[in-house]
């Protein structure tokens, strides 16, 4: 009896609790990938070069 009221006072390790959890293993391991996916997009925008102005007057009218 002393042993089960023992083994119910401890409380479990937070990691133990991520680990044991597989939908949210994939929920998390899913949004780190789109969250640096997007991260990597918008450097990749950032990078373009600026479109020419007398090209993009061309393309306006």
């Amino acid at each position: 009896m002393e042993n089960n009221i023992n083994e119910e006072n401890e409380k479990t390790p937070f990691w133990k609790m991520i680990m044991d959890d597989y939908m949210l293993l994939l929920f998390i391991g899913v949004t780190i990938y789109a969250i640096f996916y997007l991260i990597w997009g918008v450097m990749e925008l950032s990078n373009l070069p600026q479109f020419p102005g007398d090209l993009k007057d061309q393309i306006l009218k």
